[in-house]
């Protein structure tokens, strides 16, 4: 009879060890997801705010080129009017 009792006390603890093993193995790779969630997230605001940087300096480098052709233009304009009205004279 106590060999019995000793071996359903045995058997019971070994369920319990097992628990606690998973339990603490869950944690662990819990834990492990949650850090590297975190290392995936710091990595995309970092290439967010290098893509979002790069798009406003070529946004400004298009309006750049684009107000000076307009000023180019302009100044054509003004030249072959300036041409046109010499010619006449």
């Amino acid at each position: 009879m106590i060999s019995i009792t000793y071996r359903v006390f045995q058997v019971e603890k070994a369920i319990y060890d097992a628990i606690d093993e998973l339990n603490k193995s869950l944690n662990k790779r819990i834990a492990e997801n949650e850090f590297n969630f975190g290392v995936h997230v710091a990595a995309y605001c970092e290439r967010f705010e290098r893509v979002d940087y790069l798009i406003h300096a070529n946004e400004e480098k298009i309006d750049h080129k684009a107000n000076r052709l307009f000023d180019e233009i302009k100044e054509l304009k003004l030249q072959i009017k300036h041409k046109v009205r010499s010619d006449e004279g």
